[in-house]
């Protein structure tokens, strides 16, 4: 039933997860109450540590789905809800119609311009809570296109939404300690790293490019470990690709990727970026697009497209298909 034979490690990671939520429920707290942090702090280490790479599966679920059958594609979404913190069919609306259009642009959502146009610590600690506040405004429009529209993926989204909430309730009710600290805490360290890595991989990066517009981390162990999510450029090429096929494909596409945005080292980059060149009041000459030119500006000024213009000018970007695509929709609403 799988559509790639890779997928068989998503399923050992999924099932590892609940193994591991499993024993820390039934162990995780001695009879009088208190943690048992022998057991607690390496298995709960470990639940966060695949509870980002389930955000990473929830990701790739909805760009390739693991099954041939929607139904088994069903039963495995709310496998992934529970331990990513929300219905996974919510990156459909936010991601896969949203930010793959927009890509970093003007009608991202998910724009790395937000909180803050600077980019610095503050802004890539606020930007995973800000933005997914931000994304959830495309939900309730998604919902009712697909009542009219499509109505499995709508029942889908109602499959999701029961099971995910009604489990979480009904844990709470058995137990509110464990299931804030066995379920709650990982879901939360899930959605802010995903988040997160998103910033990192948009930020200085031109989005008008065709290669230029993602950071690259091509890390082994990253890569192994959170499914080829590290190759960024070529997913927004060609989205609907395999994980699995992701690494081939980049090796074939790298020579067109600017040296900069392709990094090694994940977290040498993050330590150089946010610690480093703070301490030295270091600028790089790259900027991502102002702030003022969001999701939330329906009609791009033409004061507003002067000022882009100049700003990519003077850091030497070529801003022509944002700004194409930027005039063409303020027709179209007008």
């Amino acid at each position: 039933m799988l559509r790639y034979l890779a997928d068989i490690r998503t399923l050992a990671y999924l099932g590892l997860m609940l193994a591991v939520f499993g024993i820390l429920w039934s162990f995780g707290f001695n009879a009088d109450g208190s943690p048992n942090l022998g057991l607690c702090v390496p298995l709960l280490t470990l639940l966060c540590l695949l509870a980002i790479a389930n955000a990473v599966i929830a990701h790739n679920h909805n760009h390739a789905p693991l099954f041939h059958n929607k139904w088994a594609n069903l039963v495995v979404g709310c496998v992934i809800s529970f331990f990513y913190g929300f219905p996974s069919f919510c990156w459909i609306p936010t991601h896969n119609q949203n930010h793959h259009v927009f890509n970093n642009r003007p009608g991202d959502y998910s724009i790395t311009t937000r909180p803050r146009r600077r980019v610095g610590l503050v802004g890539a600690l606020l930007y995973p809570t800000v933005t997914s506040l931000t994304q959830a405004r495309l939900i309730v429009p998604f919902l009712k296109r697909c009542r009219r529209h499509n109505r499995f993926l709508f029942r889908r989204a109602l499959v999701e939404y029961v099971v995910f909430f009604g489990v979480m309730i009904v844990l709470l009710i058995i137990d509110w300690r464990k299931t804030l600290l066995f379920a709650v805490l990982p879901q939360q360290v899930a959605m802010f790293f995903i988040q997160h890595i998103n910033y990192l991989q948009h930020i200085e990066t031109d989005s008008g490019s065709q290669f230029g517009h993602s950071r690259n981390f091509t890390g082994k162990f990253l890569n192994l470990f959170l499914f080829n999510n590290g190759y960024h450029t070529v997913h927004h090429v060609k989205p609907g690709l395999h994980w699995s096929l992701t690494s081939r494909v980049h090796d074939e596409l790298a020579h067109n990727i600017p040296r900069r945005l392709l990094v090694e080292n994940f977290v040498t980059f993050w330590f150089r970026r946010f610690v480093v060149d703070a301490l030295l009041r270091r600028i790089p000459r790259y900027m991502t697009l102002p702030a003022t030119l969001s999701p939330d500006t329906l009609q791009v000024t033409e004061e507003g497209t002067a000022t882009l213009e100049r700003a990519y000018q003077l850091h030497g970007l070529a801003p022509g298909s944002v700004l194409d695509h930027r005039r063409s929709e303020s027709r179209s609403k007008t």
